[in-house]
């Protein structure tokens, strides 16, 4: 004898199957704290599998990448460079989270910046994925970048000319070339380093060589008399 299952009881399964997918799927904000893991373990691969593949990512006013495979190449940069990232004020709805993010890296450091701010960083999710990501840096860290950058070019102009030619050639942004600059961006610290120290040892002889002498002390030519 053939069993039928009433039109209410089909009902009521589906439901339960919807909620029970709902409640399985990783909320937004779970994924965030995996998704900042992954990237500060360096785990390329494992920071991709948050990503859908038409994903969109911008730093506002620096650079802006469409697809999986164009932002993997800067997500290769960022494991190359240590990037540490720390994400506060973090606030969820259905379908975005949006925090604050504190970033320190090799290359902010050999720049002389220890910690880099950025006022927003916006994820927007799609099917547990993060299709669209928006970022700025705060203006005191552009301005620390521009800084850091004009000294560091001035000084590869000047006495590294081939090398950063090459470097400024257009093409391509990639973990190699990040590989020349992070190298080349070490021996200006190390000479900038040197010449900072020279001036100090310089400073400190010109103290010892011509010390202050109080005025009270000085002797008045026009003071003395002749017998």
């Amino acid at each position: 004898m053939r069993r039928f299952v009433s039109k209410p009881h089909i009902a009521l399964y589906f439901l339960f199957m919807l909620l029970l997918t709902t409640s399985c799927r990783t909320k937004p904000d779970e994924s965030l704290k995996a998704y900042q893991e992954a990237h500060n373990s360096g785990d390329v691969e494992k920071k991709m599998s948050f990503f859908a593949e038409d994903i969109k990512y911008e730093v506002v006013g620096q650079w802006k990448v469409t697809g999986k495979e164009n932002l993997k190449k800067r997500v290769e940069i960022d494991a190359f460079l240590n990037s540490n990232l720390i994400f506060t004020d973090i606030k969820s709805s259905k379908n975005k989270v949006t925090c604050k993010v504190e970033e320190k890296n090799d290359l902010l450091k050999v720049s002389g910046i220890d910690t880099l701010y950025y006022e927003f960083r916006e994820f927007i999710f799609e099917d547990g994925l993060i299709k669209e990501v928006k970022t700025r840096v705060t203006q005191d860290g552009m301005n620390a970048l521009r800084n850091a950058q004009t000294a560091f070019w001035q000084w590869a102009d000047e006495n590294r000319k081939e090398e950063a030619a090459e470097l400024k050639r257009p093409g391509v942004v990639n973990k190699d070339t990040f590989v020349k600059c992070l190298a080349l961006m070490r021996q200006w610290r190390e000479e900038m380093e040197k010449e900072e120290q020279q001036e100090e040892s310089e400073k400190e002889v010109e103290k010892i060589e011509s010390p202050n002498v109080p005025p009270d002390s000085k002797i008045d030519s026009n003071s003395t008399s002749q017998d």
